[in-house]
């Protein structure tokens, strides 16, 4: 009974140290399955970091295909009005080419005249070889004032200075003068309208060697310019003389051709030095024992790289008739002091005016009035 008793207290250790086993066996696995499931858990996520870098990556790089697709159109579509204003500038360019054929004098004016009034602006020459006159009378214009010329030369042609409407000088009947206003941009318009340089078939078909005028061409080109300038006094004042026409002489000449000498040996350009060579004036003033002058003086294109072909008569006046109808009607950025000194304003008005034209080296013309 005893032995019976104790086999089966030996029999119920053994099944407590057999469960005690089993829920150690059990809580290990429970462990490793934590351990696992935690394991596992952060690798789906790391799996997912990866996933959400490569579809952020294949997002942008869809992105990036989608903008370089963009650019590409959106450089296409520049590209293409490039090739269109290629296009534009190609037909302009024909277009231009026709019109300087027909009209070279216009397209001259516009090309060569940003600057206004007296200084001249340098730009691209006016005329290359391959332009040809259509006939023996075509003119190819040089003006750098802004005012019109026709483009075929005549037999008789003439010149003349016509004054538009509220022009700022006028002559005051009671006092027997000249007198001065207020100049409007309605009157300086007009003036380009109604005055136009007319060329004949003699002058084009006269050269002129600029560096060297011999003494005729100078008077003739002398009294061309008095003419311009008596005719619009004898306008202003109804024919009433209250001054003393601008006369050629040969005085008049030597001291004009004297002042260019000058300006030639000082290398003085006025649109650099800023005005008149003063001192040069003085000396030519003081040789020839006048008693007054006046200098008014204007830039040209009468250069050979302005003129296609070999200066002529006609450019040289075409430069004169556009500069004095810059001096007389559009001189406001000179306080019209250009247009006074033609006018005679200023001058002894019982005293004869010696008048004489010259051209410096630099194509400037010098407009001398001496008494």
């Amino acid at each position: 009974m005893r032995k019976l008793k104790a086999f089966s207290l030996l029999l119920i250790a053994m099944t407590v140290t057999l469960f005690a086993g089993s829920i150690s066996e059990t809580h290990l696995a429970a462990n490793a399955q934590t351990t696992e499931q935690a394991h596992h858990k952060k690798k789906p996520a790391k799996k997912a970091k990866k996933a959400s870098k490569t579809k952020h990556k294949k997002t942008t790089k869809k992105k990036k295909t989608v903008r370089k697709h963009a650019k590409k159109t959106t450089k296409a579509k520049k590209k293409h009005p490039k090739k269109n204003k290629k296009t534009t500038k190609a037909k302009k360019k024909v277009t231009t080419k026709k019109k300087a054929k027909k009209k070279a004098p216009k397209k001259v004016v516009r090309k060569n005249t940003k600057a206004k009034k007296l200084i001249i602006s340098s730009t691209a020459p006016v005329a290359t070889s391959t332009m040809k006159a259509p006939d023996s009378n075509y003119y190819q214009s040089v003006d750098g004032f802004n005012y019109p010329s026709d483009d075929h030369a005549t037999p008789n042609a003439s010149d003349t200075l016509n004054i538009p409407a509220g022009y700022l000088f006028s002559f005051d009947a009671n006092t027997k003068k000249m007198v001065q206003g207020t100049a409007s941009d309605e009157s300086i318009d007009q003036s380009r309208q109604i005055n136009t340089f007319h060329p004949s078939t003699a002058d084009i078909n006269t050269k002129v060697n600029i560096n060297n005028i011999s003494t005729d061409q100078q008077r003739q080109l002398s009294q061309y310019a008095a003419n311009l300038v008596n005719d619009l006094r004898h306008k202003l004042a109804n024919n009433y003389p209250y001054t003393q026409d601008l006369t050629v002489t040969d005085r008049a000449l030597k001291a004009a051709t004297d002042v260019a000498i000058g300006y030639n040996n000082d290398n003085w350009d006025f649109t650099k030095k800023g005005g008149h060579d003063v001192s040069v004036l003085d000396d030519v003033f003081a040789a020839n024992n006048f008693t007054a002058y006046g200098e008014n003086i204007a830039g040209s294109l009468l250069t050979n790289s302005y003129i296609n072909g070999p200066v002529t008569m006609a450019n040289v006046k075409e430069s004169i008739y556009g500069a004095i109808c810059a001096m007389m009607f559009d001189d406001a950025s000179s306080d019209w002091g250009h247009a006074a000194n033609f006018l005679g304003i200023g001058f002894d008005s019982s005293a004869t005016q010696e008048f004489g034209i010259s051209i410096d080296k630099m194509g400037q013309i010098h407009f001398e009035i001496y008494q």
